[in-house]
């Protein structure tokens, strides 16, 4: 008999159940339904990837290095010279995945990550001051477009961060190997 595995966040019993957690400012909560991809240009078809990628989100040019866009609920990130990360939410946003995954197989490698991390989102006044206490990232730095995302370290955590706006304030979606769920909480009190 097969038994059916229930999905279990990684943040169980380390954050408040239900209500985002507030903290200095700062407004804490796991995305639960987040959906991860990792993709990776195929030798030779990094520049195919990018347009392809900039269609995709009905842009003319390629995203910059570390710029992201969004598009139909995905959010994507240039975070190195042949790498994409990829954050969607929800059922909805799953369908556009499909779409996504069928226009970029014969340019890239797909790797899914949605069980193997968790994301939080940290959004208020504070939240670019509570990760600059952990990260060599410059949060605050103008030049940065709206929209960008970076692997980075928080403490001895591995990470990527990506920021986008919502409403004219900068909202931080963190993913992290679900491994150091923990150790990131414990960090993030």
């Amino acid at each position: 008999m097969v038994e059916m595995i229930e999905r279990r966040s990684a943040l169980a019993g380390l954050l408040p159940m239900g209500a985002p957690a507030r903290t200095d400012g700062v407004r804490i909560e796991e995305l639960e339904d987040a959906l991860q991809l990792q993709l990776f240009a195929r030798n030779g078809k990094s520049g195919e990837l990018a347009r392809v990628v900039a269609r995709f989100l009905k842009r003319k040019k390629p995203l910059a290095p570390l710029e992201s866009a969004e598009q139909g609920g995905i959010f994507i990130c240039a975070v190195g010279p042949r790498e994409y990360w990829v954050l969607a939410r929800g059922r909805s946003s799953a369908k556009n995945l499909g779409a996504l995954e069928k226009v970029v197989k014969d340019h890239a490698s797909v790797f899914e990550q949605t069980d193997g991390r968790f994301v939080i989102r940290l959004s208020g006044p504070r939240a670019a001051d509570v990760l600059a206490r952990g990260t060599s990232l410059d949060l605050h730095d103008p030049e940065r477009p709206d929209a960008w995302g970076s692997h980075t370290l928080i403490e001895h955590i591995p990470a990527l961060v990506l920021r986008h706006m919502h409403k004219s304030a900068a909202v931080y979606n963190v993913s992290v190997p679900r491994s150091y769920a923990g150790s990131f909480v414990a960090w993030l009190r």
